[in-house]
Formats: structure tokens, C-alpha cells, sequence
């Protein structure tokens, strides 16, 4: 039965999250909470089925999968509630603590994926630097390169300049730009993990907003274990492509982050807005 369903699972997974209104915006934290543990773990046991060798035994591979993505995903929920925290008080000594726990997060939701320990591999993304520990392996760190991230990157740069001081706040390239079109009230944007915000606009509402999809995008990062399998083949087969991954970190899920935000846009905007919507626009961040 596994071996008729794993090559269907990926598949699936997609249609069933890209379904139009498949989800509301939540009213409340429970809803709110149940809401990110359903997509962690949805991901892990997906994901360990489609990693698991011949001799694992596919319902212990899907219930470890399930349990470990649920447990990401209730930090990833935890680290929302953070980005309230931000949005009520102003106060950036949320914003890092917030991206530590996104990140520990989304690393067991991929190692869930990934068919392996929830403690093995832990990665902090930095705009479009993905930095890596794995634990099984003497604590190695690497450092790539995620090209998609990249991309969103360099077309900020173009037309807009860095803000620094909010860069290094939140851990995330943060861009000034004139070109956001203030006739429809929009005072940011993000471009995959990018934000870019208005030239002039200082409020509390915008750049919270804005740090919650970049942890919209980061919860999806389970994905691209999805992936191994097939990255790891075509490594063995190309010197070129095996050299691509020593350098880079495919972010597939950028490309599924876009689909669901141009699907369901209504409910990613939702669920910002039920986090950071929380005091009026003119009141300054410190």
C-alpha cells in the first residue's frame, strides 16, 4: 500500500493546500495554534513517507513524521505569538527571539520531512543565507546560498535601498522604497523572504505585518525535503549539479509560498493581520 500511495503524496499535498478557501483566517490563538501544528504535521508525514527507506515500516514513518511536524509547528505558532508581542509594544527585543524559535521550528518540520531525528539538523535562514548545523555529523556548519531568496533579493536592490538599522533588528533584508502604491493602503511588501517598505513610513503596523509572511514562507521550508531523493540522484549522475548543491539550497517552497498567496492571498493576509493589526498606524516603532 506505501509503495502505491508515496509516489502520489506530493501531489496531493499540493491540491489539497492550494485548494481556494480551503482555510480561514483564524478567530482566535486555538484556532490559530491547531491551525500551524495541522500544516507541520501534514508536512512531516508526508515528507518521512516520501524519504522512508524499504525497511521502515510506513505507519511508524508517518506517525513520526506527523508527531515531529506538529511539534515544529506548534513553534512556528509560538513564534507568531512573539511577532504580536512586537506589533502591541514596539519593542524589537521580540523580532530575534521570534526568528530563533521560527527557525528551530521549521528545522524539525524539514528534518520531519526528511525521514530523520528532529534534533538532527538545525538552519537559520538570513535573507538568502541558509545557515546549517547538523548535529550527526561531528556539529558541521555549512553555509549556502537559497537562489530564489537571492532573486527577491537583488530585485529589491534594484529600485529600492537598504535599511540597515531594521535589517539588523530583524534578521531579515529590510528595503526602503517609493514605488509602493499608497492609493490601495499598502505600507510594505514581501518579495519571498524580502520586505520593502514606504520611504517615509515609520507606523507599528507594517513591518510586523511584513516579518509574519516572511514566517508564512519559512513554515513551508519542509518541502524542499520532498526533494532529497531526486536532488541526491541527480548529484550522483552531474559533477555540475553536485557542485550547485554544495554552493545552494534549492528553496522549492518559495515557488509553492507564491501559488498559495496568489490562491488564497485572503487568508495569508488574514492571518498577519490577526497577529500584528493590533494598535493604530501612527504609532511609532521604537
Amino acid at each position: 500500500m506505501g509503495k502505491i500511495l508515496t509516489p502520489f503524496l506530493p501531489a496531493l499535498f499540493i491540491f489539497v493546500f492550494c485548494l481556494p478557501g480551503n482555510c480561514r483566517a483564524q478567530e482566535n490563538d486555538l484556532q490559530a495554534g491547531l491551525l500551524n501544528i495541522g500544516v507541520g504535521s501534514v508536512i512531516g508525514g508526508v515528507g518521512a513517507l516520501i524519504n522512508k527507506s524499504p525497511e521502515d515500516k510506513f505507519g511508524r514513518t508517518f506517525l513520526k513524521g506527523l508527531g515531529q511536524g506538529a511539534l515544529g509547528g506548534y513553534l512556528v505558532f509560538e513564534s507568531k505569538r512573539l511577532v504580536r508581542e512586537f506589533a502591541e509594544t514596539g519593542d524589537f527585543g521580540y523580532v530575534w527571539p521570534s526568528k530563533i524559535v521560527n527557525s528551530a521550528g521549521s528545522s524539525i518540520i524539514e528534518n520531519a520531512a526528511a525521514n530523520r531525528d528532529f534534533w538532527a539538523r538545525w538552519h537559520l535562514n538570513i535573507g538568502f543565507n541558509r545557515l546549517e548545523i547538523d548535529t550527526k555529523n561531528n556539529f558541521k556548519f555549512s553555509y549556502r546560498i537559497m537562489p530564489y531568496s537571492l532573486i527577491a533579493t537583488a530585485t529589491a536592490a534594484v529600485d529600492s535601498r537598504l535599511d540597515v538599522n531594521y535589517s539588523l533588528k530583524t534578521g531579515t533584508f529590510v528595503f526602503r522604497s517609493s514605488e509602493i502604491d499608497r492609493n490601495i493602503d499598502i505600507y510594505g511588501q514581501v518579495r519571498v523572504n524580502t520586505i520593502t517598505l514606504l520611504d517615509d513610513y515609520r507606523g507599528v503596523a507594517a513591518l510586523p505585518h511584513e516579518v509574519l509572511h516572511t514566517y508564512q514562507y519559512e513554515e513551508l521550508s519542509g518541502i524542499n525535503s520532498f526533494f532529497i531523493k531526486p536532488m541526491n540522484w541527480l548529484s550522483e549522475k552531474s559533477k555540475i549539479v553536485n557542485l550547485y548543491n554544495r554552493i545552494f539550497f534549492t528553496d522549492f517552497h518559495a515557488l509553492l509560498t507564491g501559488a498559495l498567496h496568489h490562491y488564497g492571498k485572503s487568508y495569508f493576509e488574514g492571518e498577519a493581520e490577526y497577529y500584528t493589526d493590533t494598535l493604530p498606524r501612527e504609532r511609532m516603532i521604537r
